[in-house]
């Protein structure tokens, strides 16, 4: 199978210095990116959320998969280098290896995601002798639980 790189071959490559923003929180430009060197850090709402380095990360993805602004901001750390693909939707629907490559890289992403909440709502709980402590944490996760999102389609 070809790997998210190779995708990007003949792909325009875009070079930022550090502390250069990439994409911003809100905004909507229908383009995918792809980090090809360098180290970004990923924000939402002032938070930040991720730091990528490996090259072939993707960057955008679930906008354009949900036609929405980009949900964060993604800030380099260093000189960075990420290939552009104009009208990412498009690229996506032509290109179903690609797609399924991101398929498989968000699914990644949500397991972890999962894995780490599970986790710290056990260190959480061990931490605390009266189980009223954790009525915050159990509303949180109550709320990722209720949101059927996968309904809609």
């Amino acid at each position: 199978m070809t790997t998210l790189l190779e995708f990007c071959a003949g792909k325009p490559v875009e070079s930022f210095g550090p502390d250069e923003v990439i994409i911003g929180e809100n905004h909507k430009d229908g383009k995918l990116r792809i980090l090809k060197r360098g180290v970004v850090e990923i924000a939402k709402r002032g938070t930040i959320v991720n730091r990528l380095s490996s090259p072939g990360s993707v960057l955008g993805e679930i906008a354009i998969l949900l036609d929405q602004s980009f949900g964060a901001t993604v800030t380099t750390l260093e000189d960075t280098e990420v290939y552009v693909i104009e009208e990412g939707d498009r690229f996506l629907q032509e290109n179903p290896d690609f797609m399924a490559l991101v398929a498989k890289l968000i699914a990644k992403r949500l397991r972890n995601l999962t894995d780490e909440l599970v986790e710290i709502r056990e260190q959480v709980e061990a931490q605390r002798e009266d189980g009223n402590d954790m009525e915050q944490f159990d509303g949180v996760l109550q709320r990722l639980i209720d949101h059927h999102l996968d309904r809609e389609y």
